[in-house]
């Protein structure tokens, strides 16, 4: 008895989904000898009804037949792999039908097409659709960079900086509107070059505007080259950092200085500090700038906070002193740039005042920072505060907790373990029985063989 077939994808459905599909009808509509079987010529077996059953039939004198009977748009994807079918007059039947199609329709089929571009035979249909698309207007273009899967729009988008079919202000929309990272990079730089001298005000506004950090950096990389460097310093702030350095190196290509301006902005805006004016005073200043710096940590945006720890980093003046209060910030973000500027200095940090941040009661970004922390510590701190979180119900503490624990294997650890006086290593070695069901009898052994 034949199983339920699986439903038809959907159009502009993924590659893999017409490949699965292909191959499950394959499976139950293949051809077997009965309990009759007799040697000689196979008889045709009977065309299925359905079209896309007959295109995916094991038997190829029914997939032959069934492209001689025509396909619908819809089935378009089940003709192109047909066109890589090892049969050659299933082949050549499959040509002859997406020769017919609508150009329209082929483009709508390429996310297949390009799969099957990589078998054996499947070069056909892509030459088709590249034909197609070169004798194709600026609609047909516009569609295929318009198809909703990323690798078509890259591949269309490819095709038309290679084949100059788009313009400057259509590349732009792409880069200004286009999801994909690789289509938003790819169509800056096309609307770039793609643009007489001087470049239209409107294109350079519609880069330079766009929500897309790769797409702003391009242009104001191109600042330079278009002839406007200084221009550069309106996006010394902009919230990128990719961003802010090329607007940094274009300003300085240009003569200026980007640090003037950000010690600038720092002074004239006391308590309204922007956190890109923070943060370029990290990556441009020196340690003398680190007092304009001090004062933003305690402001109220925990967004100015966080870049003032960065920033303090960059310019390697985040003492313990200076940052390690911010550890109890409200902020997730705070607490994370202050984490990780004193993994550096952890050892100096009080291991009972680490601990105590890693009680429950605790916001859960602070206990994630103090288990971090004390990670790093030397000594059995690590241990004990992984045993002591093994059965969190964090998870995410819980993981960290447990891998801090089976991980735990310092070079002295038998000088270590010599050293712990007596009620110490009963404790510690209730801890570890304790903890025993969260991390298995293999890390258990070991740890009773380090204190041993």
């Amino acid at each position: 008895m034949l199983s339920p077939l699986p439903r038809l994808p959907a159009p502009y459905a993924p590659a893999h989904a017409w490949v699965e599909y292909d191959l499950a009808v394959r499976r139950e509509r293949y051809w077997t000898p009965g309990p009759q079987w007799t040697p000689g010529p196979r008889r045709v077996p009977e065309q299925p009804s359905d079209p896309a059953v007959a295109l995916c039939h094991g038997d190829g004198r029914v997939r032959e037949a069934a492209l001689h009977a025509g396909a619908p748009d819809d089935l378009l994807p089940l003709v192109v792999l047909r066109c890589a079918d090892w049969a050659g007059p299933v082949r050549e039947a499959a040509r002859l039908v997406l020769e017919q199609a609508a150009p329209e329709a082929l483009v709508g089929t390429a996310a297949v097409v390009l799969h099957a571009a990589a078998r054996k035979r499947g070069g056909a249909a892509l030459s088709l659709l590249e034909s197609r698309l070169a004798e194709g207007g600026p609609e047909l273009w516009e569609r295929a960079c318009a198809h909703p899967l990323r690798e078509v729009r890259r591949w269309a988008y490819g095709r038309a900086v290679r084949n100059g079919r788009l313009t400057a202000e259509q590349f732009a929309r792409g880069a200004a509107r286009d999801p994909d990272v690789v289509v938003q990079e790819r169509c800056a730089e096309a609307a770039l070059a793609a643009c007489p001298s001087p470049v239209p005000p409107e294109v350079l506004e519609m880069l330079l505007g766009a929500r897309s950090a790769r797409v702003r950096a391009v242009a104001v990389t191109a600042l330079r080259r278009l002839g406007q460097p200084l221009r550069g310093a309106d996006w010394l702030i902009d919230r990128s950092p990719s961003v802010r350095a090329c607007a940094q190196w274009v300003v300085r290509q240009g003569g200026g200085d980007p640090l003037a301006y950000y010690r600038r902005a720092a002074a004239e805006a006391p308590g309204r500090t922007r956190p890109s004016v923070v943060a370029g005073l990290g990556e441009c200043g020196g340690p003398a700038d680190a007092e304009l710096v001090l004062p933003c940590l305690a402001d109220a945006r925990p967004g100015v906070r966080a870049a003032a720890v960065g920033a303090l980093r960059a310019l390697g003046a985040a003492s313990p002193q200076r940052v390690a209060p911010l550890l109890d910030d409200p902020s997730p973000a705070v607490v994370r740039r202050v984490c990780g500027a004193l993994l550096s200095d952890a050892e100096v940090l009080s291991q009972d005042a680490l601990r105590a941040r890693l009680e429950p009661d605790r916001p859960r970004h602070i206990r994630l920072a103090a288990l971090r922390l004390l990670a790093v510590h030397r000594g059995l701190a690590p241990l004990r505060a992984g045993l002591a979180l093994v059965e969190d119900p964090d998870r995410e503490i819980r993981v960290r907790a447990r891998a801090l624990v089976t991980r735990w294997a310092p070079p002295d650890s038998a000088i270590l373990a010599a050293a712990l006086p007596a009620p110490e290593r009963s404790r510690l070695t209730a801890e570890i029985d304790h903890a025993a069901p969260a991390l298995g009898p293999s890390a258990v052994r070991f740890l009773h063989w380090i204190l041993r």
